[in-house]
């Protein structure tokens, strides 16, 4: 994990009871994820670029997607 992607991390993860979530393996796994859903999207729109899309439309897509509640 770079100083980069540290940086997007939140200082304190927090449970649906709004406590800090004290863990070291679920904090662990929480980063990670973060981590690789932040490098799978860096990837896509790098791909969308190189196809001749617009950046900021797949960007906002990402997010969008990222909202919806499944």
């Amino acid at each position: 994990m770079t100083e980069d992607e540290k940086k997007i991390l939140p200082k304190i993860w927090k449970g649906s009871n709004n406590e800090a979530i004290s863990c070291s393996e679920k904090i662990k796994l929480l980063n990670e994820n973060i981590i690789e859903i932040k490098r799978m999207a860096d990837d896509a729109i790098e791909d969308a670029i190189l196809m001749g899309a617009d950046e900021n439309q797949v960007i906002e897509t990402i997010i969008q997607s990222l909202k919806e509640k499944v």
